[in-house]
């Protein structure tokens, strides 16, 4: 696969300034560049405060997940509209990766939530993290980047720090726990998929126009699918609405405008790694919001993730140099996979 950091010249310091610096997308970027591992986390904060706004939604999850992506963009359009303006040339790749990933998306949400109610949460969380594991093998296979030693081996003490926050042990489990876990492996799978492509999709002058396009994809396809996959209300209801736009902004606008300026700075194992703060921040969060009561285990749990999480970001950073030049201004080219 071509990578699109070779195909198109980084702009001068003429054309960033022409382009207009003071913008909320530029300041996004420079930020994204400076600090990417805050601005990753951040992203994965936002998914996982949209997670816990879906149960008070009342709707179908074919209806959330059409109302996620129509909400956003009165949000996103006027953005992208601006970005495209000013931006440098695209590769037109880049636009049928953007589409893939809304597509890959909507799988993933509808998946996700039936593997809930067919295997519980917890089985389906860990189940649906394998995207851990699955985004660097996709950046091993398609981008050489091979993921470290210290790194891999921090892989099952996450996954292990998620199936406690998850409830596995000492959790109930659910009607259809079979099934559920073919859904869960299913979304994951979409996933992983989505992760790699928007990476793909977004560079330093496209993070708003991949993010935008990708959400319209999603929309089209809980459109299609959510009438088949138990029911698609048009009109849930103002309260529903209000809920649903707060999924919206922080689930579709905030969290992959984040997660797409964040990707293309970090490896593709980092990347994954750090969106294991979705699950952990959901249980934190729906204590919170939802006045849910997670047990003992499930905040050892969280500690356990949490604990990983730090300790993989510090040894892949001394292990890997190209996460030290992907803290820099300058964005490290990938090049496509020798034959």
């Amino acid at each position: 696969m071509l990578d699109r950091r070779d195909d198109v010249a980084r702009p001068d310091h003429a054309d960033t300034a022409r382009r207009g610096s003071g913008s909320g997308v530029d300041l996004l970027n420079k930020v994204a560049t400076l600090m990417p591992v805050p601005t990753m986390l951040a992203g994965a904060v936002c998914v996982a405060l949209s997670s816990v706004f879906v149960p008070l939604t009342h709707v179908s999850t074919g209806t959330v997940t059409l109302f996620r992506s129509l909400l956003s963009m009165p949000l996103l359009i006027p953005m992208a509209l601006s970005e495209a303006r000013t931006a440098s040339a695209r590769p037109p790749r880049s636009r049928w990766m953007a589409v893939a990933a809304g597509v890959l998306l909507a799988g993933d949400v509808l998946l996700w939530n039936q593997a809930i109610a067919d295997s519980g949460a917890g089985i389906a969380t860990v189940v649906v993290n394998a995207q851990v594991v699955l985004v660097p093998i996709l950046g091993w296979i398609f981008l050489r980047e091979r993921p470290t030693a210290a790194f891999a081996a921090m892989v099952p003490v996450m996954l292990a720090g998620v199936a406690l926050a998850g409830g596995v042990v000492g959790g109930g489990s659910g009607k259809n726990p079979t099934q559920g876990v073919i859904f869960a492996a299913a979304a994951a799978l979409c996933y992983a998929g989505f992760l790699f492509l928007l990476r793909e999709a977004s560079d330093d002058d496209h993070v708003v126009v991949p993010v935008t396009e990708s959400a319209a994809a999603s929309g089209v396809v809980a459109l299609v699918v959510g009438p088949l996959w138990h029911g698609l209300d048009p009109l849930p209801g103002w309260s529903a609405l209000g809920w649903l736009f707060a999924i919206a902004v922080t689930g579709q606008v905030a969290s992959y405008l984040l997660i797409a300026s964040a990707l293309p700075r970090l490896s593709a194992s980092m990347g994954a790694a750090l969106l294991l703060l979705q699950p952990v921040g959901s249980v934190l969060l729906g204590a919170v919001i939802l006045d849910e009561r997670p047990t003992l285990l499930q905040l050892g749990g969280c500690g356990v993730v949490l604990a990983a999480l730090y300790l993989a970001t510090l040894a892949t950073r001394r292990c890997d140099p190209r996460d030290e030049e992907a803290t820099t201004p300058r964005r490290r080219p990938i090049r496509a996979p020798e034959p």
